[in-house]
């Protein structure tokens, strides 16, 4: 079943590009609120890889606005106005120069609660500085934290800066609108992609200045816990952290038996000799064998899942993850509702597809809808307002 609708009643206007605020707001239009997405003439730059575009903006409504135009902004302040929360996702100064801030809006609407994500945040001595996802990785300690398990840093395999300030915005704005129902009054909310990346190392910032486990990240120095090569070589992960029990099933199954009565200091004290004989005994199978194995013998442990062979995962798909609108294949959000699932129940929208309900819905007729595309509301806008 396709959620009731958490947020149903609840307007979102969102004027945020690319990955960050189109995750937050595809997170808010799964639970149920109606999402405006405003974009440029020109539309949002990522519409240009068609299949991410459509995961992060599924279930929205597109209007086209040149907010560099008089016109533009007075429908944007209009749509602010019936609305309960509005994303920006530009430089610090950007959205005041198009008569887009927080101070403007609200002016019309004070329960406004209004979402300011930007790389650095609005102050501090990075706050002009441009950057992507890889960048915050590299400030905010991630690629060091990955060459300490191996010898160089690499590309994170996904978005997890943009991701993260997505899913920290989401946070933050249901916290707000919460909020309001007792102060009665919005939020102004500053949040930054480098600090979300950040914050993400919580774990990690308590371990520093100390000698615990060497100064490797998290669990990386567990000797069973990793990615082994198996006998076809494919890839196999491990999972035992500091479980006796699950270390003494695993030897067991994998014929480690003289290794099965050690302790976890023992365990981590042998470090590199026994990852070595986990790494010889993985060696010895083919990854279909041992996930049958380890699956019987109770071990935490899986074989590395290629992307396309996802969809037809039996658990993925009972769990509904998977939602097929058209011809095209989304995913649900992690969790369900008694019971139900909270996934989107309609796809992306065309660029611009409810410019013109929009307006009607906001009180513009026919003859003025009409001037405004004379006046260059809907009109060419410039690049390079940066994030």
């Amino acid at each position: 079943m396709m959620p009731k609708g958490l947020l149903r009643g609840l307007t979102v206007v969102d004027m945020t590009l690319n990955v960050p605020g189109p995750f937050c707001s595809t997170i808010l239009a799964d639970l149920g609120a109606c999402v405006i997405k405003v974009e440029p003439p020109s539309g949002d730059p990522l519409r240009q890889s068609p299949g991410m575009w459509s995961g992060l903006n599924r279930g929205k409504r597109s209007i086209l606005l040149d907010l560099k135009t008089l016109e533009g902004r007075e429908v944007l302040c209009r749509l602010a106005r019936d609305s309960d929360v509005v994303l920006e996702g530009w430089r610090p100064g950007v959205a005041a120069r198009l008569g887009s801030d927080y101070e403007t809006l609200t002016a019309g609407n004070p329960g406004l609660v209004y979402c300011s994500i930007s790389g650095f945040g609005q102050n501090g001595p990075w706050r002009d500085r441009p950057a992507h996802d890889v960048n915050f990785a590299a400030l905010a300690g991630h690629l060091s934290a990955q060459m300490q398990i191996s010898d160089r840093p690499w590309l994170p395999p996904i978005l997890i800066s943009d991701l993260a300030s997505g899913l920290y915005a989401a946070v933050a704005v249901l916290a707000a609108v919460v909020g309001r129902r007792t102060s009665g009054t919005g939020q102004y909310i500053d949040l930054s992609m480098a600090d979300s990346t950040l914050a993400l190392l919580s774990p990690e910032i308590g371990r520093l200045g100390t000698d615990e486990a060497g100064g490797r990240p998290n669990v990386t120095f567990i000797p069973h816990y990793g990615l082994f090569e198996c006998s076809d070589r494919s890839w196999f992960s491990l999972g035992i952290v500091d479980e006796d029990h699950f270390w003494r099933r695993f030897c067991e199954a994998s014929g480690l038996d003289e290794m099965a009565g050690l302790t976890f200091a023992e365990r981590v004290e042998r470090g590199g000799s026994l990852t070595r004989a986990v790494q010889m005994a993985f060696l010895s199978r083919t990854a279909r064998e041992w996930e049958e194995t380890l699956e019987a013998a109770d071990v935490p442990a899986a074989a590395v899942t290629s992307l396309s062979d996802l969809v037809d995962s039996v658990h993925f798909r009972s769990r509904g993850m998977f939602v097929t609108i058209g011809l095209e294949r989304f995913l649900a959000q992690p969790f369900k509702v008694s019971g139900e699932s909270m996934g989107p129940t309609a796809g992306p929208p065309g660029p611009g597809e409810h410019t013109e309900a929009l307006l009607t819905e906001l009180g513009y007729d026919s003859g003025q809808i009409a001037a405004m595309i004379r006046d260059g509301a809907f009109g060419h806008v410039e690049a390079g307002a940066g994030r």
